[in-house]
């Protein structure tokens, strides 16, 4: 058995959409392990979802974020204008700030190689042979200038 990856996450900013949420933007108050999942496959640069499967993640918060709530600018397509005020409607979203935690990443029962903890260790040792594209997100994560 290989020692499990531990991976540290600070997050300013960040809200983990509830599914069910409609007109209020409600947040789960801890990142979902899909969305983790998500985003290690976009740290090494993976699109396919299965590819992976077997991998084994433990989440421990380190922090209780704040919940706050911000009104932005949602769009809706009520009609085919894009840019047509009917389509533009203000909503409340809540936003989780200083999200601190720690992931544990083992491979154990993973049947493909190399796993997701060896490819997430290269991409720290050598990140240029990672082919990935965008900026790394957990959740929606908001970059303020």
């Amino acid at each position: 058995m290989i020692a499990p990856l531990i991976l540290y996450l600070d997050v300013p900013f960040t809200t983990f959409r509830e599914s069910h949420a409609r007109e209020m933007g409600k947040t789960y108050p801890v990142p979902p392990p899909a969305t983790v999942y998500g985003m290690l496959l976009s740290l090494v640069g993976e699109t396919d979802v299965y590819r992976h499967c077997g991998v084994e993640l433990a989440i421990a918060m380190l922090s209780s974020p704040k919940k706050s709530q911000i009104l932005r600018q949602m769009r809706r397509f009520k009609n085919a204008d894009f840019s047509h005020l009917e389509n533009i409607i203000p909503c409340y979203q809540e936003i989780l700030s200083n999200l601190k935690c720690l992931i544990w990443v083992r491979s154990d029962g993973e049947k493909i190689q190399p796993s997701l903890r060896e490819r997430i260790q290269l991409a720290f040792d050598h990140p240029e042979l990672v082919r990935r594209f965008g900026c790394l997100f957990l959740g929606e994560s908001y970059q303020f200038d």
